[in-house]
C-alpha cells in the first residue's frame, strides 16, 4: 500500500456531508435489511454502547479489546489497539454501524489508517481513511478484491461520524457516511466477506501481512468509538430509497422505527 499511497490525488472542493439525525441513519441500516417491504424476521442485530461495557445489548458476544480505555463516554484506541467481534454469523450478508472518530487523519506515515478489517487480519485489502479524510476501500496489488473511494472529505481529526457498510449476498458492498452515500461496488472475490474462524471481525487494527513487511509503519490511528451495531443478514437498498433523497428516506421510514435500537444517551 506504501505504492498505492502516493496514487491517491489531492481534490479541491470537498462534497459537504449533511449530518443527518439518528432517526434518518435508522432510516437507512433499515431499510438496508429490507428487500422492499419485506420483514425483518430472521434478522439477528447486536448492539454495543461502549459506555462502560464491552457487552451485547442483549446478551450476546462481547467485544474483545486490544489494550485501549474504555470508559463511560466509549472506547479510546491507540495504534493498533482496536476491538475485535466473533460469532455474530456475520459473514456475506450484513450491515454494520459504527460511530466513531481518530483523532488525527494523518497519524500513519503511509496515509492509511485501517478502519475495519474482513479477512482475518490476514490481507492488506480493507477499508481505511486516508489523509484527506477520505473513506476507501482498498485492494491488494495483484488480487481481484474490489475497490472505491469516496471523492469526499468524509473525516475530521476528533468529529464523531456515523460509517454504515452494508454487503448482500450478491456480493454489492456499500458504504455510507453521515448518511449519505459513499460508494457502492460488488465484490466478486468475497473479500469483504468475514471469511476468519467465527466470522471474526477487527476495528481500527492494521493486518499482521503489512505488520511483517514494514513493522513501524503501522496502517492504524488513535481515536474514540463509541457505538457499534452488528446485523445480518442484510439485503440491498431498495433503488427508490437510495435514490430517493431525503424526503424519501423520511418517509420511507414509517413502520421501521421500532426495529431500531438507539443509543441510550450517556450521563
Amino acid at each position: 500500500m506504501l505504492v498505492a499511497a502516493a496514487a491517491v490525488v489531492d481534490r479541491e472542493g470537498w462534497l459537504v456531508m449533511t449530518k443527518l439525525s439518528r432517526t434518518v441513519i435508522a432510516c437507512i441500516s433499515a431499510t438496508t435489511m429490507l428487500a422492499g417491504a419485506a420483514s425483518i424476521a430472521g434478522a439477528d442485530t447486536f448492539t454495543y454502547e461502549l459506555n462502560g461495557s464491552y457487552a451485547e445489548s442483549n446478551g450476546g458476544p462481547s467485544l474483545v479489546p486490544y489494550g485501549g480505555t474504555l470508559s463511560s463516554t466509549g472506547y479510546a484506541f491507540g495504534i493498533n489497539q482496536g476491538l475485535s467481534l466473533s460469532s455474530t454469523g456475520a459473514f456475506d450478508a450484513y450491515s454494520i454501524d459504527i460511530h466513531f472518530y481518530f483523532d488525527n487523519i494523518n497519524t500513519s506515515a503511509t496515509g492509511y489508517q485501517r478502519i475495519l478489517d474482513f479477512q482475518n487480519r490476514t490481507s492488506d485489502s480493507g477499508l481505511y481513511s486516508t489523509t484527506n479524510g477520505e473513506l476507501v476501500l482498498f485492494a491488494t496489488s495483484g488480487t481481484n478484491d474490489p475497490s472505491a473511494q469516496s471523492f469526499a472529505h468524509d473525516f475530521t481529526n476528533g468529529t464523531m461520524a456515523d460509517l454504515l457498510v452494508t454487503r448482500d449476498a450478491s456480493g454489492l458492498f456499500s458504504a455510507y457516511v453521515n448518511g449519505n452515500l459513499a460508494f457502492s461496488v460488488m465484490d466478486t472475490d468475497g473479500s469483504t466477506r468475514f471469511s476468519g474462524p467465527g466470522n471474526v471481525m477487527y476495528f481500527f487494527m492494521d493486518d499482521f501481512v503489512s505488520l511483517t513487511n514494514f513493522p513501524n509503519l503501522p496502517e492504524a490511528g488513535t481515536g474514540l468509538v463509541d457505538f457499534i451495531q452488528v446485523t445480518t443478514p442484510a439485503a440491498p437498498v431498495p433503488g427508490p430509497i437510495a435514490g430517493a433523497g431525503l424526503p424519501g428516506l423520511i418517509l420511507a421510514s414509517g413502520g421501521l422505527l421500532g426495529w431500531w435500537r438507539q443509543r441510550k444517551e450517556t450521563a
